[in-house]
């Protein structure tokens, strides 16, 4: 039997009552982060680059820690690519930091496992 897929990290205990919205939010993350690199497929970015057009343009509750969780997923999902090192750049803390792009060659399972 397939596990369902895990959107939400309950890394912080949540009241129960608490966790729908929680779902919620991280789906439309989710969302939100793939039509992102989908609309700029042309290029690479690194977490920290994402975060700040999610503040800019979509969601200013949004932190940098769970922009870095839904890129890791959409690249457990093959729906992202991480790239070469040699492509990484200089991130907020001096450091160089890995980038990713959008999958362009990802196509959605026609007859996805039940």
């Amino acid at each position: 039997m397939e596990e369902p897929e895990l959107i939400f990290h309950d890394t912080v205990p949540q009241r129960y009552e608490d966790l729908p919205a929680a779902y919620f939010w991280a789906k439309k993350q989710k969302v939100w982060i793939l039509d992102f690199f989908r609309a700029r497929s042309d290029k690479n970015y690194t977490p920290t680059e994402v975060y700040k057009a999610c503040l800019e343009f979509k969601a200013p509750f949004i932190l940098l820690t769970s922009v870095r969780r839904t890129i890791t997923d959409l690249t457990k999902e093959n729906k992202l690519i991480k790239c070469q090192w040699n492509e990484s750049r200089q991130g907020q803390y001096g450091r160089l930091n890995r980038t990713w792009r959008y999958n362009t060659e990802y196509l959605k399972p026609l007859n996805p496992k039940k």
